[in-house]
């Protein structure tokens, strides 16, 4: 009885042997895993920004440097190595005409090389500077800074009744400078005006403006950043007439 019992499990034995035995013959081999490439991304050395660079900068050595950007992203206008490579010695000395920032193309229409000033060499074509005395209390408190848009006001005193009025003259005028600092120059958040502010003006407006500082006090309003944009629709105001007498006779000049 007991060798019949051992020869029974020899026997499941086996055949439990036998059995994983066809199993693991019959199963399939795994396939090989594909080895997956990332695509090759063309690239270009672009000629950058190496920090931020202020308007009104003359650019050095040390201002720009070579960046690898995606050949198929490249900005139009920008300077590549392949078509340019002495790109950086050539814009040595040029004068930037609006901020660039760190890591941002240089494009050549924002430089300017000139002999000139600075403020002549980032005046845009047809249009004039000029200086108007001001006071720290009619410019904002001294928030006014180069680069903001302002309204220019004139306060006189009335021929009629003897007291001051006070009419907008001019709006939407850009700020140059303030003192002999330019938006390229200031270090500080705000600047206190206490001598003149230089304004960007076209012919008209600068003869305006002349004009209106021989009869009154020519006071500034700061614009919102909202309303001021060089893009931004112009408000439409009511013209006004300046009254002004030379020898005697008056004329009227038309405020803008």
């Amino acid at each position: 009885m007991k060798y019949a019992r051992l020869a029974i499990l020899g026997v499941a034995v086996g055949a439990g042997l036998l059995a994983a035995r066809l199993v693991s013959t019959s199963a399939p081999e795994p396939e090989p895993v594909a080895e997956v490439t990332a695509p090759t991304i063309e690239k270009t050395e672009v000629l950058v920004a190496s920090s931020d660079i202020t308007l009104g900068s003359k650019l050095g050595g040390s201002d720009f440097t070579w960046a690898s950007w995606p050949t198929e992203a490249l900005p139009a206008g920008v300077l590549t190595k392949d078509d340019d490579p002495e790109a950086m010695e050539r814009l040595v000395g040029q004068v930037t005409r609006t901020p660039i920032f760190s890591g941002e193309p240089i494009r050549e229409e924002r430089l300017i090389r000139t002999d000139k000033g600075f403020m002549a060499a980032i005046l845009p074509k047809g249009m004039r500077a000029i200086a108007v005395s001001v006071e720290a209390e009619t410019t904002a408190g001294g928030f006014i800074l180069p680069g903001d848009k302002v309204d220019v006001i004139l306060t006189k005193a009335s021929g009629e009744t003897g007291s001051a009025v006070s009419n907008t003259i001019l709006e939407n005028v850009r700020v140059l400078a303030i003192d002999a600092v330019t938006a390229g120059d200031q270090d500080e958040k705000n600047v206190s005006p206490d001598r003149t502010a230089t304004l960007e003006l076209n012919l008209p407006q600068s003869e305006i403006i002349s004009q209106a500082q021989q009869v009154g006090t020519i006071s500034l309003a700061l614009r919102s950043a909202q309303d001021s944009a060089d893009n931004a629709e112009q408000t439409v105001r009511r013209k006004r007439a300046v009254n002004f007498v030379k020898y005697g006779l008056t004329s009227q000049a038309a405020s803008q």
